[in-house]
């Protein structure tokens, strides 16, 4: 009996040990096994983040008696997620494309309504259409829109004006369609000055949006800002939602935001370049019908450098009249009540003229004021004017209607803006509206 004790004993200790055994074993092979998976899943568990799939969405429509393009940089999917929605009960868009078009001509409407001189429900009209020398209520869009307006008046001596509106309704360049059958004589012209001066126009924005006239007769225009004034809202629609990368353009008038970019499956990753914005030669068409711009340069801008980058560009070679041998620009000068280009003669004429002036600044709206009031200004003044007020700003100068010969005089700053001259077709075109779509383009 006493030997089988030591024997019982030993055999209870020998299963101790076994389980000792068997669980380190367990342990080293179940690190194996997770050595093993995790090295043949790396390439999945650490796959690097893969750079969103980035296009070009490229969209059009008309407003404002011209028509807008615009381009958007967008993940297909991310742009499905956010929230464009312009009409709950609208069908669903079909693309992408149809989404982005309603979005921002929603944006482009709201500035027409606004705006519009054509339209006889706008604030403009209404106001237009007052005797009142009360404060009219006006949308704060509206009010906006004329203080911008007002402060460009002021900065440029009048050389930009919002209520020019009777002198360019005079040479048809307005509402007024009426066939003009002879060039207004000077008392015409200076009985409709009279009606004529920002001065004598006000604006607030509390404690209610409004805009009030000194003279019962005041009429405005704001042709001149309103299609800047669009692409800022557009741009800054596009930025609220988180569309960053952008080209917006209204009637010649351009805005870019961020860079163009777009995804390179080849390269598997984002492409990120400056947009290229071009300004056109400002050749006077014989054809108009069958006119094709030639690009004379091409500015890149790098947002790194100039964000939210604008160009605007006033300009006689695409909205004029021609009464037997006379020939006149649209820009009209509110302080001499007269277009700034009067040409007599029928055959295509030679000697320099100013053809374009263009100007690049934070906001669209003052691109387009300020383009207007510098070739209203010529040369030696505006550059001056510019150059104190830190503009950029750049005259074309031809020698004749074919601008086949082109003279530059630019401000100081306008060389910051430029980094390529070369002509490239890919750049859209800033100039003003051709006259068959130039409806509100009285600027």
């Amino acid at each position: 009996m006493a030997d089988d004790a030591p024997k019982k004993s030993q055999k209870a200790a020998e299963p101790r040990e076994n389980s000792g055994g068997s669980s380190f074993g367990t342990i080293v092979r179940f690190a194996l096994i997770a050595v093993l998976v995790g090295f043949f899943a790396k390439p999945y568990l650490f796959k690097p983040a893969q750079p969103p799939k980035t296009q070009l969405f490229e969209i059009a429509g008309e407003t404002m008696g011209t028509v807008w393009n615009a381009t958007v940089c967008a993940d297909a999917q991310t742009l499905t997620e956010k929230d464009l929605t312009v009409d709950a009960e609208a069908e669903p868009a079909k693309s992408c494309e149809e989404l982005l078009q309603r979005f921002i001509q929603k944006e482009l409407d709201a500035v027409d309504l606004a705006a519009s001189t054509f339209k006889p429900e706008s604030d403009i009209s209404r106001f237009n259409a007052s005797q009142s020398t009360e404060w009219f209520p006006v949308s704060a869009t509206t009010a906006q829109i004329v203080q911008i307006a007002l402060d460009v008046a002021q900065k440029t001596g009048g050389a930009f004006d919002p209520t020019v509106a009777p002198l360019v309704d005079l040479y048809r360049f307005g509402p007024n369609k009426a066939p003009l059958v002879q060039f207004p004589t000077d008392e015409q012209i200076a009985k409709l000055r009279k009606n004529v001066g920002y001065d004598k126009l006000e604006v607030r924005a509390e404690p209610e949006p409004a805009l009030r006239k000194s003279v019962p007769s005041l009429t405005l225009d704001l042709s001149g800002v309103a299609k800047g004034f669009a692409v800022d809202r557009v741009a800054q629609a596009l930025e609220k939602v988180g569309l960053p990368d952008y080209l917006v353009e209204v009637g010649g008038e351009t805005r870019c935001g961020g860079q163009k970019t777009r995804f390179h499956f080849e390269t598997n990753a984002l492409d990120r370049t400056p947009w290229r914005v071009g300004i056109e030669a400002p050749e006077i068409a014989r054809d108009a019908q069958r006119y094709i711009p030639r690009l004379y340069r091409v500015l890149n801008f790098d947002s790194a450098v100039r964000p939210n980058a604008s160009l605007a560009t006033s300009g006689d070679y695409r909205n004029y009249l021609q009464i037997g041998d006379l020939r006149f620009s649209h820009i009209v000068d509110p302080r001499s009540g007269k277009p700034t280009e009067i040409v007599e003669n029928a055959e295509p004429v030679s000697g320099e003229r100013l053809g374009a002036v263009s100007v690049v600044a934070e906001t669209c709206a003052e691109a387009d004021a300020f383009a207007t009031a510098f070739f209203v200004l010529g040369e030696k003044e505006g550059i001056a004017l510019a150059d104190k007020l830190g503009l950029s700003v750049l005259y074309l100068f031809r020698a004749d209607d074919s601008a086949l010969e082109i003279r530059e005089a630019a401000s100081q700053t306008f060389g910051n803006d430029v980094e390529s001259n070369n002509v490239a077709s890919d750049a859209p075109t800033a100039a003003p509206a051709s006259p068959q779509k130039a409806q509100s383009d009285a600027k």
